[in-house]
């Protein structure tokens, strides 16, 4: 049985986040890591989706499992110059826009502290437009999202 490229990436993608959701949980023992985990999947499903949208080739993200830290990445080939910074910046938008819903549907159901969500947030911002995302969109002049 043959298995397709885009099979094995799938499989790899798949297995390098379960194994950062399960290495963070073993040391930390709290749910807030696999909600941190979900917020890096959909950051870097933000990169794939508007990237394929321009019609690049991007390959599904990557995780990379180390204790106490999060890093994931998505490779895009044949991505048009004038799309890179629309690429750049939709991670952010993505995972922004999905722990500011997360933070409404907490509000009624109480499941995490504002605390912990807010500090999510605001480190989401922080290492995006300080990290290497945000140094890719700070020079681009236009977005074309």
């Amino acid at each position: 049985m043959k298995i397709s490229k885009k099979a094995k990436s799938f499989m790899i993608s798949s297995c390098s986040i379960m194994a950062l959701a399960a290495i963070n949980y073993s040391i930390v023992h709290s749910p807030i890591v696999f909600l941190l985990t979900l917020f890096l999947f959909v950051h870097e499903m933000g990169h794939y989706i508007i990237s394929k949208y321009f019609n690049a080739d991007p390959s599904y993200p990557i995780f990379i499992p180390l204790p106490f830290l999060a890093i994931g990445f998505t490779r895009v080939k044949n991505l048009d110059p004038q799309h890179k910074a629309s690429v750049a910046i939709a991670g952010i938008l993505f995972s922004v826009s999905f722990i500011l819903n997360i933070m409404l549907h907490n509000y009624f159901l109480n499941i995490f502290s504002f605390t912990s969500l807010f500090t999510i947030l605001f480190l989401e911002l922080f290492f995006n437009i300080f990290g290497s995302d945000g140094v890719r969109y700070r020079k681009a002049k236009k977005f074309s999202i």
